[in-house]
């Protein structure tokens, strides 16, 4: 199977120059993790935005300093093993597709959702899943949780109530729906003598140095977390849990014991590994 088969076409794609804000406007109203960003009024891609970008440097207004360059690129005429091979090798989700421009994109879900699902194979989910999973109680405030996920490095965290019961998961996603920009001003001064003279009047040089940074509500997880869940067991056929994540457009799924206690978590990026 070749990178064309499975690759989105529609590219969403942001504009260098550009301001940061603006592509993550653009990513929530396009409900994509990340995507490419091209030089203004071309085809030729210059780096990739992606929603962690905005947790890391929340503060960064210019696109063109927030984004990932040096962008690892790939054929449509590829094989999508290639492509497998390059997301469990590095840490990224998604490959812009390059013939002369950008002329699409191909990412983890577009090959658990359109490859995995359609494997010939009865392998289970307790081959691939992660025992070790970060979780956050429902009543965690939000800017916490985001700080959570961006030290631990996830997208997502499963949500327990006070009786350790799964009843939710929060996404990166769901807390930059909440979030806002926030312009703020800060003064800074500097003192110093007149030159060749010690006993000159003091100077002050004051500088004003506006920012803007996004700023996440302090409520509860609970108030924004998803809450109909798709969930999966050791047993679960992982061409069945694949068809689960595209149908639900999700990239992780929790796994839960017979009595429904979380035990771990199966990513997507897990499941690739079946292609190869």
């Amino acid at each position: 199977m070749k990178i064309s088969d499975v690759m989105t076409k529609e590219v969403v794609y942001a504009e260098v120059p550009g301001d940061s804000i603006g592509a993550l406007e653009l990513i929530l109203e396009k409900n994509v993790s990340g995507m490419p960003v091209v030089k203004r009024g071309t085809s030729e891609i210059v780096g990739v935005v992606t929603r962690n970008d905005f947790s890391r440097r929340p503060s960064e207004t210019q696109l063109g300093l927030l984004m990932t360059k040096g962008v690892t690129t790939i054929s449509p005429d590829a094989d999508i093993k290639e492509a497998v091979k390059l997301f469990l090798r590095k840490n990224f989700r998604r490959l812009p597709v390059v013939d002369g421009g950008l002329v699409g994109v191909v990412t983890i879900s577009d090959l658990v959702w359109k490859a995995v699902g359609n494997l010939d194979t009865k392998d289970e989910v307790g081959k691939y899943m992660k025992d070790g999973v970060s979780v956050v109680w429902e009543e965690t405030p939000a800017n916490i949780a985001f700080e959570l996920m961006r030290l631990s490095g996830t997208r997502a965290l499963p949500v327990l109530d006070s009786d350790i019961k799964l009843v939710g998961m929060l996404g990166d996603v769901d807390v930059l729906k909440v979030s806002q920009r926030v312009e703020s001003t800060n003064k800074s001064e500097m003192t110093g003598g007149t030159e060749g003279d010690q006993w000159g009047w003091d100077s002050k040089d004051v500088i004003y140095i506006a920012s803007n940074r996004l700023e996440v509500p302090n409520i509860p997880v609970k108030d924004i977390m998803v809450k109909n869940l798709v969930t999966a067991t050791k047993k679960t056929l992982i061409t069945k849990c694949a068809k689960m994540m595209a149908k639900a457009k999700v990239e992780q799924v929790p796994v839960v014991d017979t009595k429904g206690k979380i035990i771990g978590i199966i990513r997507d990026k897990d499941l690739i590994r079946a292609l190869v």
